[in-house]
């Protein structure tokens, strides 16, 4: 697979062009949206600030889309130089306790520690921000504007 970087801007890049949804914070890394005529539906923020709920392997996991499946492990495969199958794509998103995870975030270095510091995400951490999420929010600048909207959120 290629380097965290490359994953996280996809992964990002794939959100983005999927739902291009304005965000809403709320307190615990599930977010809440708004549409006309459909039901309230929640956003999963990862520890690091990007949105699960938008990312193609926890979209097809939910829906238990085959097809979507299939695409989204085509794409990451040309995207990544990998051989990624289909069946690999399920994941029931970064703040849970499953163990359906993509690959990636199963290994992932904040989301290790977010679990361990017991916060749903790194706005919570009492030590926010670190040297290990700023090198990554770096390279994902809507991932920090994410995690500052629920900091600020949380302090009323």
């Amino acid at each position: 697979m290629s380097t965290r970087k490359q994953f996280c801007q996809s992964c990002l890049a794939m959100a983005l062009a999927g739902l291009g949804a304005p965000l809403l914070f709320g307190k615990k890394g599930e977010e809440e949206k708004k549409g006309e005529g459909r039901e309230i539906e929640k956003k999963l923020i990862a520890a690091c600030g990007l949105t699960c709920s938008e990312c193609p392997a926890y979209i097809a996991t939910r829906k238990n889309d085959d097809a979507l499946r299939a695409e989204t492990a085509k794409k990451w495969s040309e995207m990544f130089k990998a051989d990624i199958k289909a069946e690999d794509i399920n994941c029931d998103g970064c703040t849970s306790n499953s163990p359906r995870l993509f690959n990636y975030c199963g290994v992932c270095v904040i989301r290790k520690c977010a679990g361990e510091k017991k916060v749903a995400n790194c706005a919570y951490c009492p030590e926010y921000s670190c040297q290990k999420l700023d090198e990554f929010l770096a390279q994902v600048p809507e991932a920090r504007k994410a995690l500052e909207e629920i900091r600020k959120a949380a302090k009323g």
